[in-house]
């Protein structure tokens, strides 16, 4: 008997690292049978098969997990985050001066001995990166890759009310003809189900709260030893004052109201393990960029396995009060709760 892909999960089942789901056992069927389908070679079945997986759906349903799953079962797939690709691409792009044929280059030789790619969580805020990407999965798609994509966004929904958004609609429709396109319907967020029960997230700010956070960060540092530590990024460098060891405590002024980037973030994460942020505001319109900032600060903490302390004026839940950010916000408080935990409020 052949070992499948759902054996495989229902190795996690019976571990107790996951409780079965229904919902995650018909994607696996769904990827396999794609994944199957796309592998047969006779012309019929070449005219209709799809040339990979779109999955979209809430925060925190499994989805990364799920595909991950098939990627490594598979042993012929290769995983990335998004922001992780269009910043190796970004970077290969602006350090080389032959840009008439690096992107293609670039794909090939990340491609080598791969069949399957699947790009975790694609989202496009931005336009430079709107204008790339149906050229990137093109030419991923020409080096007969299998592509496998996570988004909590379905493709109607990618890139809205962007810049030159006009341009980037051939990409959805490309992605609604030559992909199964797949809603994770769970209602489980599991990533809720995984916090630990350490407290550190204290809301609102008062002399309480400021004296817990501050009591925690003395407990964790030697206070005699404090240090000042730079990161460096390009041609500039980023000092943080008040260090020990891979710990550092800063104010959301310091990191989210400076010009900081996505480049900026990594390079924080991989210098430190651990990160205690005061006095983050409840982001209304007047935060709009300091809350983007936010965002990638969390995502790049959170993808390099950081961990976050924080001392904020509202839960979570309402810490964003931006309507055209919510989305986005919503993964970002997903990845907070299993970061850190709150009390009831």
């Amino acid at each position: 008997m052949n070992f499948s892909v759902l054996d495989h999960y229902n190795g996690f089942v019976l571990n107790n690292f996951i409780k079965k789901d229904t919902n995650q056992i018909d994607l696996l069927n769904k990827i396999s049978s794609v994944w199957d389908y796309y592998n047969k070679s006779n012309l019929f079945f070449s005219k209709k098969k799809k040339i990979g997986i779109y999955v979209y759906g809430s925060v925190g349903t499994g989805k990364t997990f799920l595909l991950s799953l098939f990627s490594q079962y598979s042993k012929e797939g290769k995983k990335i985050h998004f922001n992780h690709l269009m910043n190796r691409i970004h970077d290969t792009i602006n350090s080389n001066k032959n840009k008439h044929n690096t992107l293609e280059l670039f794909i090939k030789d990340f491609c080598k001995e791969i069949k399957i790619l699947f790009i975790d969580e694609l989202h496009i805020f931005n336009i430079v990166d709107a204008l790339l990407i149906k050229k990137i999965f093109h030419l991923l798609e020409e080096n007969n890759i299998f592509i496998m994509t996570s988004s909590n966004f379905q493709p109607s929904d990618l890139y809205k009310n962007g810049l030159q958004r006009a341009d980037f609609l051939p990409f959805i429709e490309h992605i609604k003809e030559s992909y199964d396109v797949i809603n994770v319907a769970s209602q489980t967020d599991y990533r809720r189900i995984r916090l630990n029960q350490s407290k550190t997230y204290f809301t609102p700010i008062n002399k309480d709260t400021e004296e817990e956070f501050n009591s925690l960060f003395d407990r964790l540092v030697d206070a005699n030893n404090l240090t000042t530590k730079k990161v460096e990024i390009k041609s500039r460098e980023i000092h943080f004052t008040k260090c020990s060891a891979n710990v550092a405590y800063c104010t959301f002024d310091f990191i989210c109201n400076a010009n900081l980037a996505h480049e900026d973030y990594a390079n924080i994460a991989k210098e430190f393990n651990l990160i205690f942020i005061e006095n983050v505001p409840k982001m209304t319109n007047d935060y709009s960029d300091q809350c983007r900032r936010f965002i990638s600060l969390i995502d790049m903490l959170y993808d390099n396995k950081c961990s976050v302390v924080i001392l904020a004026e509202s839960p979570i839940s309402t810490l964003c009060q931006i309507a055209n950010l919510s989305k986005e916000f919503n993964r970002t408080a997903s990845r907070l709760y299993e970061m850190t935990i709150i009390q009831p409020s």
